[in-house]
This record gives C-alpha cells, structure tokens and sequence, in this order.
C-alpha cells in the first residue's frame, strides 16, 4: 500500500501518485512462499523461500536486476535465474543481495561506485563486488552507498561519500571496498546519507 507511480507495490497497476495513495493493504499475486523484502525509494526486491530473487517498480538504472530498463509493476525475476540468494538490501537507486555461498552482488545505479566492482558504470544485470570474497554475511545500503559485514566481524563501505557515510575518516567515494576500523561489528544499517552499526561487544 502506498504510492505505486513506478508500481513499486507489484499488483500489476501503477494506479495511484502522491495526491492518491493506496491506502489498503493490497496482496501481490497469489504466492505463499515469500521469505524476505527490501524497498528504498522506488522499487521493491523480494526473495521466496527457493532461494529466488524478484524486484519491482522503477527501473531507470537497472535496480531491478532484470537487464533492462524498464520498469515492472509486478514480481520480475532477476536475469540469472540463480537459487541460491540468502539477502537482499534495497538502495536509492542500486541493489545489494548475497548469496549462500557468501559472495556479494550489485546492480543499478553506480556513478558513485556503490556497486563495489570498481567502476561506476551502471549495471542492469548482478554484477559481483570486485573483490571476490565468500565471506559475506550481512548487507544493508542507503542512497548510494553500500555497507556490508563479513563473517569475521569486519565493517566494510562502499560509494557515495560526500557526506562521510563510509565512515573512513574523508569524503571521498569508493568503487571497492574498503575496511571501516578493526573492532567487531554485529548489525549495521544504511540512511539515504549516513549508516549505523552496532559493534559485538555493545
């Protein structure tokens, strides 16, 4: 329920705008086997219990993992076809998912470098961090700007920095990632221009 311009509610219409929300819970589709959702601004990506990854709503960067740029107002699966996506973090404009395997992907937007392959050329399909670490265990992203935690309790940004949400001491951007201190973090959380985090020891 909400605003659907972009039909980021996924019920097959973008009935609706800022002057006429859908203000009733409204059920997408008829599956039973969704497990987890993400949304930011616009699009909406879902994961179901077979490991699936699906998005909706706008799509002028590629946020929807799709390949291509057109915008869906009902469940589209990414371009892979992969089963196996265990996390999935809605950013402004780009996404973050892991995998079971412990590796990390993007797509979207990418001007910034939140997608973390060491470009900032926009990506319509999952693209995998440049990095190529299995050791992913949490992601979380803001406008442009990613954050994940590795299994080993290490904090890691990437992208959009103007505002010192990377938390490295500057205002630079990054397109890969980079390590934020060395203390063990637990649970970490990304606003449209600055992130949070809890540390394992409180």
């Amino acid at each position: 329920w909400g605003d659907n311009a972009w039909g980021q509610l996924g019920d097959g219409t973008t009935v609706s705008g800022l002057y006429s929300p859908n203000t009733t819970p409204v059920q997408i589709g008829s599956a039973t086997d969704w497990a987890a959702i993400s949304t930011f601004e616009r699009h909406t990506v879902a994961l179901k219990s077979d490991g699936t990854l699906w998005a909706w709503g706008k799509n002028h960067y590629g946020q929807l993992g799709d390949g291509t740029q057109t915008h869906r107002s009902s469940p589209t699966q990414e371009s892979t076809g992969a089963t196996n996506w265990s996390a999935i973090a809605a950013g402004g404009t780009h996404t973050v998912a892991l995998k079971s395997d412990g590796t990390l992907w993007a797509w979207g937007e990418n001007a910034a470098g939140g997608l973390g392959d060491g470009t900032q050329t926009a990506r319509f399909n999952p693209t995998q961090e440049s990095t190529g670490a299995t050791n992913w265990s949490a992601i979380a992203a803001g406008s442009s700007h990613t954050i994940a935690l590795k299994s080993d309790g290490t904090l890691w940004t990437w992208g959009y920095n103007n505002w010192g949400q990377l938390g490295d001491g500057t205002t630079i951007n990054k397109n890969i990632p980079a390590q934020i201190g060395s203390d063990a973090w637990s649970t970490i959380a990304g606003g449209t221009r600055h992130t949070v985090a809890l540390k394992s020891n409180g």
